[in-house]
This record gives C-alpha cells, structure tokens and sequence, in this order.
C-alpha cells in the first residue's frame, strides 16, 4: 500500500471574482491495477459522495454532485493582519480554526432542533477572492458536509449563528 494526496481543485472565474474550491486529504492506495471507487466511508466517517474524473499516481481529479452542505463564511481585508501560523499562542483565533469550531458547534447540536450529526469528510474550503473600492477582499468558505440522514431534513442553523446551509 502507498500514500498518496488527493487535491481536488474547481475554479471559476466570472469577471474579477474568482472562486476555487479545494479538498485535500490523504489517503492509502492498493498497489493492484484495479479502477479506483469512491470511497462511502473514511476512518469510521461518511464521505460526501463524488465520481471520479480522473485517476493519477498522486492525486484524483473528482466531482461532487448538488447536495447540502452546512458552511461558515470568513472575509480577509487586504489590510487585515495574517495569522496562519498553527503552532502560535493565538492558534485559536484564526480563521480557519474559529469557521471550523462554529460548523463543529451547528453539528453537535447548536441547531434549532438540537440534533446532533455525525462528522463526515472532506472538510472543504472554497476560497474567493474579490476586488473592492478598499482593495483585495478573499473570502474563505468552509463547508461539512451534511450526514445522508439530515439531507432531506437539515436542522435550520440559529439565528445568531453564522452557520449557513446551501
């Protein structure tokens, strides 16, 4: 069995705004000459479902059909400050980790109903980036995806949360 990385990157430009969404995960691989399928579970975890496009040594070219998906959307000014630097005392303040932390909150119960629903994987992102009067705005979405079981009955975010179903 090897390691490889699987990259999924999907771009769309539509005058200056750009968006790309990117899944990046490990994962292990059969040495046999077998067509890879796509995985259902990953490490006890339901996998968002997809198809494959495109099967290479270190990575896969995949589509993830229309389904639901519970995400957090964080803005970056271009004068804003950058922390990205996961080992520093103010690990907990970044973007990345505060969007992780409101979605890891909606799915754990902070939902109107109080239903919980299983983690699944990947965590996405989709990052857009903008051009205002202020300058260079990047958006950063972060996306679960929802459980099979809550797709037709997703439980509704609060009202005070920034946590959004599309």
């Amino acid at each position: 069995m090897h390691r490889a990385t699987s990259i999924v990157t999907l771009s769309h430009w539509t005058g200056t705004l750009q968006s790309r969404m990117v899944f990046s995960w490990m994962f292990g691989a059969s040495e046999a000459t077998t067509e890879p399928t796509p995985e259902t579970q990953r490490g006890g975890y339901e996998c968002a479902p997809y198809t494959i496009l495109e099967n290479h040594p270190q990575y896969q070219v995949r589509n993830y059909p229309s389904r639901k998906w519970a995400t957090v959307l964080h803005e970056k000014h271009q004068h804003q400050a950058n922390n990205d630097m996961p080992m520093s005392k103010e690990w907990k303040q970044q973007p990345q980790n505060k969007s992780f932390m409101k979605l890891f909150g909606y799915i754990t119960g902070a939902n109107e109903t109080g239903s919980k629903m299983s983690m699944t994987v990947p965590v996405s992102t989709k990052v857009t980036t903008e051009e205002e009067d202020g300058g260079t705005v990047m958006k950063e979405e972060m996306g679960f995806y929802v459980p099979t079981e809550h797709q037709e009955t997703t439980p509704t975010p609060k009202a005070d949360q920034e946590v959004k179903v599309v």
